[in-house]
């Protein structure tokens, strides 16, 4: 049962043609990275919130080594594993941003909340830590960079780790 459109046009050739014209119009906005709207690249951007959360990581274990109801000697050397973090994450920032901290501004995401002087258990630590890997797993899938997906990876790691060893002390 063949039914036309009545300018021979068959239905299937209608609809196949619409689909087309419909995937070229989606396909033409995808142009990668040169699209975004902001001053910083995405992958800037990831960055940049990495660099936050580890700022507010290494405030913690600051609170934690003050405080000193802690294991001292683990926290500080976990503390150094941090600050080494730090350093790569900043080291990666492109070199028009004058490697500067990330700045609270609508185009670097929302203020996070401010870290408290309390300082923070073992097993908070350990829970901080974990949600820390789980953040730079997430990180590392939305960069588009190679190199800054392995690096998000790696300080993963070592927060996994991190978390073992204070999980055993």
């Amino acid at each position: 049962m063949r039914r036309s459109t009545g300018s021979g046009v068959s239905r299937r050739a209608l609809l196949a043609g619409g689909a087309a014209a419909v995937s070229a119009a989606v396909l033409a906005g995808c142009q990668g990275a040169g699209w975004y709207p902001a001053e910083i690249s995405p992958d800037e951007y990831v960055l940049r919130g990495a660099i936050t959360e580890k700022q507010r990581l290494i405030a913690r274990y600051e609170a934690a080594i003050e405080g000193g109801d802690a294991p001292g000697d683990l926290l500080a050397k976990l503390l150094g594993h941090h600050e080494e973090h730090l350093k790569a994450l900043r080291d990666r920032l492109p070199e028009d941003s004058g490697g500067r901290d990330p700045a609270p501004t609508s185009t670097t995401g929302p203020s996070p909340e401010p870290v408290s002087d309390d300082p923070l258990s073992v097993a908070a630590l350990q829970v901080a830590e974990e949600t820390a890997a789980g953040m730079r797993g997430r990180d590392a899938a939305k960069v588009a960079d190679r190199s800054l997906a392995q690096l998000l990876v790696s300080v993963g790691a070592c927060e996994v780790g991190h978390a073992h060893l204070l999980s055993q002390a």
